[in-house]
């Protein structure tokens, strides 16, 4: 009975790990796709690193354009004022990003380019302040 009892709760434990393991997944999950139309860059990540993705994402706006993202979540199209136009969509872990080259300079593309290497270089590297 005592040996019944011990196996059901070593089942009943290795259940609960499994299932908060389910729910506490912190792994980070980066997709860049660069074609000759459109930059795509998708990313989820840990929620506790959205303050500096969000640190990343306002240092490159910076004094183009009045949105700021900490704390926020956004969905929508922004056109800064240096004519740079593209998608966001942004919350707590996750983030993914929309440029179309036909509507932006190189220039411009660049620019949102090297924010998303900055983003991923963080999130690759788990780099914490």
């Amino acid at each position: 009975m005592k040996k019944r009892n011990l196996l059901y709760a070593g089942l009943i434990l290795a259940i609960v790990i499994a299932l908060s393991s389910c729910f506490h997944d912190h792994g980070i999950n980066i997709t860049v796709n660069d074609d000759d139309d459109v930059y795509r860059f998708r990313a989820s990540y840990d929620r506790d690193m959205t303050d500096e993705v969000n640190r990343i994402i306002n240092k490159h706006l910076h004094g183009q354009h009045s949105t700021a993202f900490v704390h926020t979540f956004t969905e929508k199209e922004i056109r800064l004022d240096d004519g740079t136009n593209f998608y966001i969509r942004s919350g707590p872990g996750r983030l993914r990003i929309r440029l179309d080259r036909d509507d932006n300079s190189e220039e411009n593309c660049e620019e949102i380019r090297a924010m998303c290497d900055e983003i991923k270089d963080l999130l690759a590297g788990g780099d914490h302040e």
